[in-house]
């Protein structure tokens, strides 16, 4: 499938479908639900294996850190 046949399936904008498999951008768990129904794969696919350290957090971003 192409990323075009993805935006198309998935109602999501072909630029967005690049920028997510780039890693230029993140999907919001809807946006991951719509591409994972789009393929046809449970979304736990995409989910396995990640890890909090995946995704540290700025210290600009406002989020209130626990030791």
């Amino acid at each position: 499938m192409t990323q075009d046949d993805l935006a198309s399936r998935s109602g999501i904008d072909s630029s967005n479908i690049r920028a997510y498999e780039s890693g230029r951008a993140m999907p919001s768990i809807h946006t991951l639900l719509r591409i994972a129904v789009a393929m046809r794969t449970p979304i736990d696919y995409f989910l396995t294996d990640l890890t909090l350290e995946m995704f540290p957090a700025n210290a600009s971003d406002g989020r209130r850190r626990t030791a």
